[in-house]
């Protein structure tokens, strides 16, 4: 299954489906992890408690800086505690970029391009992230609690970063519904 979004003046074809909420993340990988994370992150590691994982095409590019940091600012000052990883289409040697300009990020990196080819596959599609006839990835951001998806956000524009701001009042509203019950 493919849906197209906007890069730059032409569509591009993002492989895999979008997952919803309420879908249970099923698919096996492993993705070698590149800063503040000894371990490759699997499956398993977004079964517990509530995460969010944030897809970056190239964390050399401003808009994939800005969605890391905003996402690290925003998130603990609305949902401390919350869980983030980034996983990247660059290799780990990109996310020094974030330490020499961005030091107080605590969030783990992992690079998608370094995984095995099995890995990449099955994490794009169970995300629908992967682009087509590329090993690029697209913008997006996934909440989860304890391997079920709360909330998810794949921009249309892929020249911007996903809006973490809407992302977060969804994930905020999600969760308050929740406590409420």
């Amino acid at each position: 299954m493919t849906r197209s979004v906007q890069l730059g003046d032409e569509r591009i074809q993002l492989m895999g489906q979008l997952p919803c909420p309420g879908d249970r993340l099923t698919a096996g990988f492993a993705i070698p992890a590149a800063r503040l994370a000894q371990e490759p992150l699997r499956a398993s590691d977004l079964q517990d408690g509530l995460v969010v994982l944030s897809t970056l095409p190239n964390i050399q590019k401003h808009a994939c800086l800005a969605q890391i940091v905003d996402l690290e600012e925003r998130s603990h000052e609305q949902l401390p505690g919350l869980r983030i990883v980034h996983v990247s289409a660059d290799h780990e040697e990109h996310w020094r970029e974030v330490d020499r300009f961005h030091p107080n990020v605590r969030a783990a990196g992992y690079s998608l391009c370094c995984a095995d080819e099995d890995s990449r596959e099955s994490f794009v599609k169970a995300f629908g992230i992967g682009v087509a006839g590329h090993h690029q990835i697209a913008h997006g951001l996934f909440a989860l609690r304890d391997g079920v998806f709360v909330a998810v956000q794949v921009p249309d524009d892929q020249m911007r970063p996903a809006d973490v701001k809407i992302f977060l009042e969804a994930l905020l509203t999600v969760e308050q519904a929740e406590r409420s019950r």
